[in-house]
């Protein structure tokens, strides 16, 4: 039972952390002569079950990787009093609280950090455990200068079944790899991208794909490159930078084969600066930059094009549809009669020119339209008497109205700043954001008003796995389509019927059981689903979703256990 002074055999020396989950303590083991610490469950937690496989994975996982980068377990117990770990103290501090302290820390040093969390990482992959959750605060530097990897508590082990909250991102939204992201499939590959974000910030005091706000932050995982380090600050080796290009890189199949494969480099790279990769080296470093004070943080980095499109984009955008115009205005090409209607071509490719403008200062390229022609396919007509007309304006650019249309009467006609209208409709229904700005839910009873222009769309749903962005483009006085569907971006399983009766699991976690009437919704990728029932033999099916492959439909008689 739980004292006020000590739980079990441990005494409590001090309250470290408290959560609305759990609370961290110091502690003391008598039997064995040395400081522990112990996570326990809040009463109420203990009955969440998400929460306590949770912590039943953590305990499992670093009771199988026992490695001197990676923090050790003592001991796990649950029951009707209490529900708690017990690990390894160490005496220092997170990385992350290193960074807060000290802005960024040098590069040498972050080096040798580096091979200790590859060399942790490189053991627990070897083991088959993958940790899905490597950020600042989950790498512990103790006082002797040895990093350890804490926080098993998102791991999956490759011959069990994995924990997944239903949907819910799992993981740290400014970490996550740009596969769990978009759906794909995890695998260990997820940690090195992890890991490289995590470098990157140590080494320049700023995350950099930390956004103002969720949708923001996936949008530049997937998208945004940062800039190099060495572009930053210029004491930073190349070969620092095209580490940390590899670890960062956008699929998963030119990262890094292996964590072992990134040690490599990293201990060419130590060798080339006669850098020690030991653990001495970090604590005297440690040492003297606390000695020197704190290092300035490398901010603001570069802004992406998308995050200042609507001031200095449109500057751009407007200076290379007016080079892009002059240029096709002004090729000679057969004169046309006075009064002849404009050509559609001609339209389609000045609205071409005008849409590739836009492209280059977005951060999603939207999909070409299918009447875009070439310049060669393409007669522009010349002016009257030998001279340049003036270019139609974009409002009749983006919108042409052919037919008792003359060319003098469009390029007569004044440039238009009224706004233009969206028409989001989404499937089931989705929680609207438009330039970070929350919108409401749909259905909508009318579509939106918006400024002409780029605007950067986020839909999420509690219920899917991934939010639905996208980048689109305003017209004044036009309407603007967007249809999403949540149900073709994740995998679906319908359990239709089973007999006699089953317990439903997907990787593990419990989803009730039947009849159940709602579908189960998973991320893109291979699940593995169970029916248990304890009179009948447990009926298991591996199944992988895809874009060509989102649903399952399940039909089941048990089968009686023999």
């Amino acid at each position: 039972m739980e004292g006020e002074t000590g739980i079990g055999p441990y005494r409590i020396d001090a309250e470290i952390a408290h959560s609305s989950i759990c609370t961290i303590y110091r502690a003391w083991e008598p039997s064995l002569d040395r400081p522990v610490l112990i996570k326990k469950l809040h009463p109420q937690m203990s009955r969440e079950e998400d929460i306590r496989k949770r912590f039943e994975r953590e305990a499992q996982v670093c009771a199988r990787v026992k490695h001197e980068n990676i923090v050790d377990i003592y001991g796990y117990r649950a029951d009707e009093d209490v529900t708690m770990l017990v690990m390894e103290f160490v005496e220092g501090q997170s990385l992350g609280e290193l960074i807060s302290k000290r802005g960024r820390i040098e590069w040498k040093t972050v080096l040798i950090m580096l091979a200790g969390v590859l060399k942790g990482l490189a053991y627990a992959h070897s083991k088959g455990v993958t940790h899905r959750d490597i950020k600042p605060d989950n790498l512990l530097v103790s006082d002797e200068g040895r990093v350890k990897i804490t926080d098993f508590g998102l791991a999956i082990i490759s011959d069990s079944s994995r924990m997944t909250v239903q949907g819910a991102v799992v993981g740290t939204p400014a970490y996550l790899p740009p596969e769990q992201v978009s759906g794909g499939v995890y695998d260990f590959r997820g940690d090195l991208f992890s890991t490289g974000v995590t470098i990157y910030e140590a080494l320049t005091g700023v995350s950099p794909f930390s956004g103002q706000s969720f949708s923001e932050t996936l949008k530049k995982i997937l998208t945004y490159s940062p800039p190099s380090p060495s572009s930053l600050l210029p004491d930073i080796p190349a070969e620092f930078d095209q580490i940390l290009a590899r670890l960062l890189e956008k699929q998963p199949s030119k990262r890094y084969a292996s964590a072992e494969q990134a040690l490599e480099d990293v201990k060419k790279l130590a060798a080339l600066k006669g850098v020690i990769l030991e653990s001495v080296a970090i604590q005297k470093s440690l040492d003297d930059s606390a000695a020197s004070g704190r290092l300035p943080v490398i901010t603001p980095l570069p802004i992406p094009i998308w995050r200042t499109f609507n001031l200095a984009g449109y500057a751009t955008v407007f200076a290379s549809a007016v080079i892009a115009l002059s240029i096709i205005l002004l090729t000679p090409t057969p004169k046309t009669p006075d009064h002849a209607d404009v050509s559609p071509k001609y339209l389609t490719q000045v609205k071409a020119v005008v849409q590739a403008a836009f492209d280059r200062n977005k951060l999603i390229t939207l999909p070409k339209s299918p009447d875009t022609v070439s310049v060669a396919e393409t007669k522009i007509p010349t002016a009257k008497n030998g001279k340049t007309e003036n270019p139609p304006n974009r409002q009749n650019i983006q919108n042409p109205v052919i037919g008792g249309k003359t060319r003098e009467s469009i390029s007569a006609a004044k440039p238009s700043t009224a706004p233009g209208q969206l028409l989001l409709t989404c499937k089931p229904w989705g929680n609207i954001t438009i330039d970070n700005i929350p919108y409401g839910q749909t259905p909508l009873s009318s579509p939106l008003e918006l400024k002409p222009g780029a605007h950067l769309v986020a839909l999420t749903n509690p219920e899917f796995p991934a939010p639905f962005v996208q980048t689109i483009q305003i017209q004044s006085d036009s309407v603007t389509s967007l249809d999403v569907n949540f149900w073709s971006i994740a995998g679906i399983v319908n359990v239709r019927s089973v007999r006699p009766w089953a317990e439903i699991y997907v990787d593990g976690t419990s989803y009730g059981t039947t009849p159940r009437a709602k579908p189960i919704i998973v991320p893109f990728g291979k699940h593995l689903i169970e029916l248990r029932n304890p009179a009948y033999q447990v009926w298991t099916q591996e199944v992988t979703f895809s874009p060509n492959n989102s649903s399952l439909d399940l039909t089941v008689t048990l089968e009686e256990r023999k």
